[in-house]
């Protein structure tokens, strides 16, 4: 082996040596920098807790914090007093028991029927409440009273025979026209006018006259006889001549009623 071989081998060279040389100083100055690494960071430590401590004391008294000792101080926190007056919905007690839907469709039918049931009663109440009272009208109402002796010789005295026990012979004519018998309406018209004008003695009913002759009798009231003549014609043709009598034909005798009763008023009785 040459004689710088032997030198390398042995670290004899001045490279080597450098080498050697660095690498101990490396060993000596990483110990000093952990050690003032640690020092550097315990120091910072050191002032956060006392810069934490003076921030404390400055904000004053914390009921969870003791400056004496630099500790927690336990707080003992009791519940308040309304707790239970809250609506808070964790507070809110469930229902023991809910009511299921299908009986709150059962009694929504049922109401419906109760409902009808009450409209029908009345509806049957108010029917026989009417017809109770329709009946107690009927009872109430007066028989058909025969015409008075008198009232009823005066009658007799007409030239045909009447069907009827009542007095009040327009109120007959009435009904039938309503009726819609306007030839036994017509009858009863011309002896309701026949009545009357004797009554006012415009004419003297007697047995056996005609009613030309009633006409003659009375021509001392032209607007009666007319008025008179005008209902006689339509008698004559439904009693006599047997013919049906129309209703526009009966109306023109029936609207003249209120003239003739009005001419009357002037014909001292």
């Amino acid at each position: 082996m040459c004689a710088s071989c032997q030198r390398r081998a042995r670290g004899d060279s001045p490279q080597w040596r450098w080498v050697t040389l660095g690498v101990a100083l490396l060993g000596l100055l990483l110990p000093a920098g952990a050690v003032a690494a640690a020092d550097a960071s315990s120091g910072t430590q050191t002032n956060d807790v006392e810069a934490g401590r003076r921030a404390l004391a400055a904000r004053g008294e914390f009921p969870w914090y003791d400056a004496s000792r630099d500790a927690l101080r336990r707080v003992d926190v009791e519940p308040p007093r309304d707790l239970q007056n809250r609506r808070s919905r964790w507070e809110t007690k469930p229902p023991a028991w809910r009511m299921p839907p299908w009986l709150w469709t059962l009694l929504e039918v049922l109401g419906w029927i109760v409902l009808a049931a009450i409209i029908v009663l009345l509806a049957v109440a108010l029917v026989r409440a009417y017809a109770l009272d329709t009946s107690a009208q009927v009872a109430a109402a007066p028989a058909p009273t025969p015409a008075p002796a008198a009232e009823r010789a005066r009658i007799e005295q007409l030239p045909f025979s009447l069907q009827t026990t009542r007095t009040d012979l327009l109120g007959e004519a009435r009904r039938c026209y309503e009726a819609g018998d306007y030839g036994q309406a017509v009858i009863l018209l011309y002896s309701y006018q026949l009545l009357q004008l004797d009554k006012h003695r415009v004419i003297r009913l007697t047995k056996g006259k005609t009613n030309r002759q009633y006409l003659r009798e009375a021509r001392r009231q032209p607007r009666l006889r007319q008025l008179l003549e005008l209902t006689m014609v339509a008698f004559e043709d439904v009693f006599f001549g047997r013919h049906a009598l129309d209703r526009e034909r009966f109306e023109s005798c029936w609207n003249r009623v209120g003239d003739f009763q009005q001419l009357l008023e002037q014909v001292a009785p």
